[in-house]
This record gives structure tokens, sequence and C-alpha cells, in this order.
């Protein structure tokens, strides 16, 4: 596996969302992941200047939770490894058996020029603050 480091030249403009679903064995597991989370939130928030906000979304009958950040700038991420908290708790669905998946979704452009190909439209992206 190659890890790929962001820089400011290689990064896209625009920010990103970053979605973590975590797939836990028991509810008492998915309790634990919404307490981290939300004894965590300030920490980040404190440290990670480009975070803007996160959220949570449980699905307690199938045990399932998914967190959805948002990221001013996607090198931002990297600040994470400045949240002692935050290094701490990304251990812990590894030992007790919780299963994770993520990714990092970045900025494309103004919607219309997405999803209709051709439509050179200017926008600022939305998780740019200012």
């Amino acid at each position: 596996m190659t890890i790929r480091k962001l820089t400011e030249e290689s990064a896209e403009p625009g920010g990103a969302v970053v979605v973590t679903a975590f797939a836990c064995r028991t509810r008492r597991d998915v309790l634990l992941l919404w307490w981290l989370h939300r004894r965590l939130k300030p920490e980040v928030g404190a440290r990670a200047p480009h975070f803007i906000d996160v959220r949570l979304f449980v699905d307690w009958r199938r045990r399932v939770v998914r967190s959805v950040s948002l990221w001013s700038d996607v090198t931002g991420l990297y600040d994470m490894g400045r949240v002692a908290g935050h290094i701490a708790a990304a251990r812990v669905p590894g030992r007790r058996g919780i299963t994770t998946s993520c990714g990092v979704f970045t900025y494309r452009g103004e919607w219309q020029t997405v999803l209709f190909t051709g439509q050179d439209n200017e926008a600022v992206s939305p998780l740019v603050q200012g």
C-alpha cells in the first residue's frame, strides 16, 4: 500500500468531506463510538483549523455508525496527527473488532458543471469559508 501525502500544490482547492463507517459487533460498541466522537469534537476543533464540523449517523439495528466530517482544506486532514485524543481513539475499533471503511471526497466544481458536462460555471466550494 502506498501512502500519498497531499501538499498545497497537489491538493485540489475546495475542501473535503470524509465519511467513515464503523461496523460494530455490539450496541455497546456503537455507544462507545458515539461517546468518543462527542468527547473528541472540541479537541479536534481546537487543534485542526480546517475542521468545520462532524456529524454521526447511527443505525442501531444494523449496529453501523457513519461519521461525516467537513474540512475547508483537504490538507487539513493531516492536523488530526496533532490531536492526541484522536490518535488514541483511532486504535479503539481494531481492538474491539469493529470494522472500518473510510473515503475522502473532494470538491469537483459547481454542481451544474459536474452534472451537465460542458457548462462552465464559476463557483466557490461550499466548504470554503468566506
